[in-house]
């Protein structure tokens, strides 16, 4: 029997941290979330003030700071946009809108 199969047939609820750092080196892990170049190649808008709707949000649901005029933010597909240093870690994590959990397209 492999050391592998031996790993499927354990319960992750029942093994110790060192158990459970030991099966992450055998199963590794997995990204949910876009590469780096399909963050980066995400489109980029400049905040204006005057161009908010109303009702949109004028602040960053990050890092929850408002935007200032002149800033450069990252344009997702579903039309959020925010901070591109917030985005970008997020979207390494998750590939959905914070704000409505639309999948990001490239």
């Amino acid at each position: 029997m492999h050391l592998q199969d031996t790993w499927e047939e354990v319960d992750p609820d029942e093994l110790s941290y060192e158990e459970l750092l030991a099966l992450s080196e055998v199963v590794g892990t997995e990204s949910k979330g876009l590469s780096a170049d399909s963050v980066a190649s995400l489109p980029s808008v400049t905040y204006k003030a005057e161009n908010s709707h109303t009702g949109s949000s004028d602040l960053c649901v990050v890092c929850l700071v408002e935007y200032e005029e002149g800033d450069s933010l990252t344009a997702l597909s579903c039309k959020h946009s925010y901070h591109p240093e917030c985005i970008n870690n997020w979207l390494k994590i998750n590939k959905v809108c914070p704000v409505c959990s639309a999948e990001v397209s490239i």
